[in-house]
């Protein structure tokens, strides 16, 4: 006889919605944006409709879409987050914070964020969600990462994150294909789904179980969810947890890249994108005010690894977990590792010393495999 399995999506989202409350508040709040403070490649903004290419200064709504190919952009909320999205991304504003709007939340298609919250007060949020995922943040900085048909890589550097399944809000009618002790594993499984990453930990996520979500959440509004699929994912004892990962000194030295420019010019900025404005765009103030500040986190981080004492190619190797050749215009050749990049700026950490170079400084560089014998510094 042909059973009926009704399953309440556990975490529904008006759950999210009280929790993280992405997307709530749509109060008109024309101070409601980002700026564009760098980028690199071919970067492309959707606005209502309308497609356009990237530049400085330029402001993002709520609504807005961003996507990447070869390339990358920072943005600088109202409110102070920094968010830079890494190449072949797809990124949709579904909200963004403002004077009188208190979310910012950051819907991922594909792609790689690395984000820089700011310390939130009480009913303020931001949130990243995948198709089948939400994390809420408070005052951190963290890693975002989902390639299609896999599951999300979160990975804090500092603060808090907390991660839980967005599964939908409609009920599902389930015929045969979830035993009664499958579909109590599973309401389990989803009611204890939450976790909350540290510093020097990332989310593990059940695949079978991201899986079931993405089902639930594709395929339930348009009633199209099979039993064939449900009963095909049946190692649900599991959902999310979360394992010690290391952070590299290359991320973090990005992170330190992940710089701020005064929140007056960020304000002017947005100010001056209003509807009949009058206010003059900060254009030239953001380029010159990021300039400094990441040559300032670039010296900074050349600093931190000249302190090291590192000048052989093992120890490099040790430390870096790589070791390259880097190429320059002049013929010479570096052995060692770029620790970071950022515009046009290198920092490399070689056998011969620690140098700042910009892109027409190097031809190329390459992957070298390492080997035990070592060279000394010259």
């Amino acid at each position: 006889m042909k059973t009926i399995v009704t399953l309440f999506a556990i975490l529904l989202i008006t759950f999210h919605c009280s929790r993280f409350q992405f997307g709530s508040n749509q109060t008109k709040d024309e101070t409601a944006g980002a700026v564009i403070t760098f980028f690199q490649g071919n970067i492309t903004i959707s606005s209502q409709g309308k497609e356009s290419k990237a530049k400085i200064g330029d402001v993002v709504r709520p609504g807005d879409r961003i996507v990447t190919k070869l390339g990358r952009v920072d943005l600088q909320t109202y409110r102070g987050e920094i968010i830079r999205i890494k190449d072949n991304s797809d990124i949709l504003f579904r909200d963004i914070a403002g004077e009188n709007r208190p979310n910012t939340d950051i819907h991922m298609i594909a792609g790689n964020l690395l984000v820089k919250s700011v310390k939130l007060k009480s009913g303020q949020n931001l949130s990243v969600t995948s198709p089948t995922m939400v994390a809420g943040v408070r005052g951190t900085v963290f890693s975002f990462e989902l390639d299609q048909g896999s599951v999300p890589k979160v990975k804090v550097y500092e603060g808090a994150v907390s991660v839980a399944f967005k599964t939908s809000p409609k009920l599902v009618e389930i015929n045969e294909g979830l035993s009664a002790e499958n579909y109590n594993r599973l309401v389990k499984t989803l009611e204890e789904n939450e976790v909350v990453l540290e510093p020097g930990e990332r989310l593990e996520v059940n695949p079978n179980l991201n899986e079931l979500v993405y089902l639930i959440n594709a395929k339930v509004p348009a009633k199209a969810l099979t039993n064939e699929q449900i009963s095909g994912l049946i190692d649900i004892d599991s959902g999310l947890s979360k394992s010690q990962t290391v952070i590299t000194p290359q991320e973090k030295a990005e992170a330190e890249t992940l710089v701020s420019i005064t929140s007056e010019t960020i304000h002017k900025q947005i100010e001056s994108k209003k509807e009949n404005s009058t206010e003059k765009t900060e254009v030239g103030t953001i380029e010159q005010e990021h300039e400094a500040k990441r040559m300032e986190a670039l010296n900074q981080i050349a600093k931190e690894a000249e302190k090291t004492g590192l000048d052989n190619e093992e120890e490099i190797h040790n430390h870096y977990s790589i070791l390259e050749t880097i190429h320059k215009t002049n013929g010479d050749v570096l052995s060692g590792a770029v620790v970071a990049q950022l515009g046009d700026i290198f920092i490399v950490h070689s056998t011969k010393g620690v140098y700042q170079l910009s892109v027409d400084d190097i031809e190329y560089v390459e992957y070298k495999n390492f080997k035990v014998k070592t060279r000394a510094k010259k």
